[in-house]
């Protein structure tokens, strides 16, 4: 792994709630969604809480789903 790359990581791990939504826009999971014609009911864990939760999972040293559900209910700072 490139010391970017693990830079990224770090960074990633040591943030709190969900990372992903900055780089991966809701509207851009939103457009991927109508256009394979999803349906859905808006809940807290919708497509797009799921997907950043699950992204920021894998990438994290701590890959339990207790760990992933913590970063969603985690207070925004």
């Amino acid at each position: 792994m490139t010391l970017r790359v693990q830079i990224l990581k770090d960074k990633f791990n040591q943030s709190l709630g969900l990372p992903f939504k900055e780089l991966l826009p809701e509207s851009v999971i939103r457009l991927a969604i109508s256009e394979l014609k999803i349906k859905y009911k808006k809940r807290l864990f919708d497509p797009f809480v799921t997907l950043w939760a699950f992204l920021a999972q894998v990438l994290d040293t701590d890959k339990t789903c207790h760990n992933a559900v913590s970063k969603i209910i985690a207070p925004k700072s």
